[in-house]
């Protein structure tokens, strides 16, 4: 006996909640005919009858209303089953799972996934903060879903998609005197200036920042060094120095009375956003990736659009 054929335990359902073949048929816009084959098959299967006959209308067996409980929890099953189904496709549910060093993870990557749930609300979301090497690991490996990161990167085992260029900036203290009338601060107006500077030295960014000290023939005062942007904003809000960090990072309201101004010459920070390069991308992860990158460049959506029919 096979009772894998959803049709014949849709049939049978209506059949006992309707009392007729007729009104089976109509509910579920099948024929008449078709419909009594489908019972005929079931009871053949079954090796009982499941139905009375009287005056018109089908009356259930005691056999039949056994059965209708389990079939129609059955049938819910398989119901709740495709409406998830459509969740994922629509990516209205499912989980993710997002890796990014921590000054993205407590910066821009905040607002990122706040705007993503709102449009999203049934999505569960997995935050990790590591180190770039790390990150790297983790999408490779597929224990992370998705990360972020800013070249130059170098992984075999990592997909980049472009997200962001972000230009570097000065943070100066409340009020400093190189804040007034300019928009770009060059490297010869820093000199003598106590300097806070992000990343190890050997560094990409550090690196072309030294080549721009070394072309105006002055030598930085670095006063302190660290790896977290939020930290260098935080001591320059506090007087300790001007923090020269990339804006993308800078942009956060919690560095009281700071100002910002541009870098000079022109440094750009390429942010990039990774996945697995063995397998291919979710539907969430692709959505994902989309609203970043809109959100970023200031096209993302302020509220849900309707569905598409699935």
């Amino acid at each position: 006996m096979k009772l894998d054929n959803i049709k014949t335990l849709e049939a049978f359902r209506e059949i006992i909640q309707l009392g007729s073949v007729t009104a089976a048929a109509r509910s579920l816009g099948f024929s008449q005919p078709a419909v009594s084959r489908l019972l005929a098959q079931f009871e053949a299967e079954l090796g009982f009858k499941l139905f009375h006959r009287s005056k018109g209308r089908l009356l259930p067996t005691s056999q039949a209303l056994m059965l209708f409980e389990e079939v129609d929890l059955a049938l819910q099953g398989v119901e709740r089953i495709n409406v998830l189904a459509k969740d994922i496709r629509q990516t209205n549910a499912g989980q993710l799972r997002v890796v990014a060093p921590p000054s993205f993870a407590e910066g821009p990557l905040v607002k990122l996934v706040a705007t993503f749930l709102t449009l999203h609300p049934k999505i569960h979301i997995n935050i990790d903060s590591r180190t770039r090497p790390t990150v790297m690991n983790l999408v490779a490996t597929r224990t992370a879903d998705c990360g972020f990161g800013k070249l130059p990167l170098d992984h075999p085992g990592i997909r980049l998609r472009p997200l962001i260029s972000s230009p570097t900036v000065c943070v100066l203290p409340p009020a400093h005197p190189l804040s007034a009338g300019r928009r770009a601060i060059g490297a010869r107006e820093l000199a003598g200036e106590p300097l806070i500077l992000v990343g190890h030295r050997g560094g990409d960014t550090r690196m072309r920042i030294g080549r721009a000290f070394q072309q105006a023939g002055v030598h930085p005062n670095v006063r302190l060094e660290t790896h977290n942007v939020g930290a260098a904003c935080a001591l320059a809000a506090e007087g300790i120095g001007i923090a020269i960090v990339n804006e993308l990072l800078s942009r956060r309201s919690l560095w009281t009375g700071v100002c910002i101004r541009r870098f000079a010459p022109v440094i750009e920070q390429e942010y990039v956003f990774m996945s697995s390069a063995n397998v291919r991308e979710t539907p969430l992860t692709e959505a994902f990736y989309l609203h970043c990158r809109a959100a970023l460049s200031g096209r993302a959506r302020s509220k849900p659009r309707e569905p598409r029919p699935a």
